[in-house]
């Protein structure tokens, strides 16, 4: 790490647009955050919906924001769009005030299928701007740090609810709007500096070689692991670890907030590595992480299974910047690009909450012995698909310049 790139990296965050974005990404994600468990509850308790329905929201969102994030980037690449971008949280914020009006299934579906399209260009649009106007030497770390940003806005999500839901629950929804509305005139600060721009360029260094970068290794790769780690993401994994781990829905929560923490701390010396050491050692660790989570979650052990939740977060937490780093320096069209990553990411999550959600119910009591530990089948599913990621990832390896 030389002089220069330690006064690049303080030029890129004294000029105060990068700092915006992150804090953009944390009140964002935190206003998000607070809506959703207050809809669940709502959705569960009052409309009496069953676990199925209330999965078809959670995919409805992802789906619409994974078929548009490649529209994001392809527009992005096309024209730069820097004047809609400050409007799109305003639209985030009235769909968050609608949840308190419009209570029905038929209307939280459609009020999560516009959220999705929203968010889909949102923040394809933010994590563009940073890839495109930070410097080469430091695009993972800041991206890493950018999805910090938001994983912390998730436990601050989190909280507030607990602390408001108690008080008054329709109190959650006017805090959201607020804070989503909140990022709009940052989003419009940041974008208003000379030196942002929402547009690729091109990486010269990296096109000496003449070679292309391919990108359905990437693709392939994010899919992969997006599938595996989405044991991680909503109600499932809280009641794995009720019923077949024997914890309490209290102690789950802490367990996973913990876990989340650490597993995000752990995340951001991998895209260092990425960044000055070698792509190859990050992608070779995260695979690694990656491939033994579900072995680890599946063992009816609670030592093991905490490992193996922190080795699922520290894989998702460090690949998620990656890709985005990979696809912003090797291709042309890294707008696109950045858009389908993020696409194929969210289809990743929703067909492995499908298969893990199905295995659980298709296993139910199915409890396996092997060598005095007893294992849950249902995890190791996700497992089915880690050595097409191993091929992936060196497939990856090998297209690169």
């Amino acid at each position: 790490m030389d002089l220069s790139s330690l006064t690049r990296l303080k030029e890129l965050l004294s000029s105060g647009w990068l700092l915006l974005l992150f804090l953009v990404a944390f009140l964002g994600t935190t206003a998000f955050r607070m809506v959703i468990p207050a809809v669940a509850y709502y959705a569960r308790t009052e409309l009496m919906l069953s676990m199925g329905f209330l999965s078809i929201l959670s995919m409805a969102f992802l789906s619409a924001r994974a078929l548009t994030a490649p529209l994001a980037g392809y527009l992005i690449d096309r024209r730069g769009l820097r004047t809609i971008i400050p409007i799109l949280p305003i639209l985030g914020s009235i769909i968050l005030i609608l949840y308190n009006y419009l209570r029905s299934f038929t209307f939280f579906l459609m009020l999560r299928i516009f959220q999705g399209i929203v968010s889909g260009f949102f923040w394809i649009f933010i994590q563009v701007s940073i890839a495109s106007n930070t410097p080469i030497e430091w695009r993972g770390t800041a991206l890493a740090l950018y999805f910090a940003s938001g994983s912390v806005g998730v436990f601050m999500g989190n909280l507030l609810y607990s602390i408001i839901a108690p008080i008054n629950s329709t109190y959650i929804f006017p805090t959201a709007f607020i804070l989503s509305a909140a990022s709009a005139p940052l989003t419009y600060l940041a974008i208003r500096s000379n030196q942002v721009r929402i547009e690729m360029r091109r990486e010269e260094r990296r096109e000496e070689s003449g070679r292309r970068f391919s990108i359905r290794p990437l693709l392939l790769t994010s899919f992969i692991v997006a599938f595996i780690g989405a044991i991680l993401v909503g109600d499932p994994i809280y009641v794995y670890l009720s019923e077949f781990a024997g914890i309490s829905k209290e102690a789950s929560a802490l367990i996973l907030g913990v876990t989340g923490v650490l597993g995000l701390i752990a995340s951001i010396p991998i895209s260092i590595i990425a960044d000055k050491i070698s792509e190859d050692y990050a992608i070779t660790i995260i695979a690694f992480m990656t491939c033994s989570a579900p072995i680890l979650l599946a063992m009816k052990s609670y030592q093991v299974i905490i490992i193996g939740l922190l080795a699922a977060g520290v894989s998702w937490k460090a690949y998620t910047p990656l890709s985005r780093r990979l696809a912003a320096s090797y291709r042309r069209q890294a707008g696109m690009t950045i858009g389908l990553v993020n696409s194929v990411m969210n289809l990743g999550t929703v067909v492995g909450l499908l298969v893990f959600g199905w295995s659980y119910d298709l296993f139910q009591g199915v409890i396996l012995n092997s060598m005095g530990l007893r294992v849950n089948p249902a995890p190791l599913t996700l497992s089915l698909l880690a050595p097409i990621l191993i091929l992936s990832i060196l497939s990856l390896r090998k297209s690169r310049p």
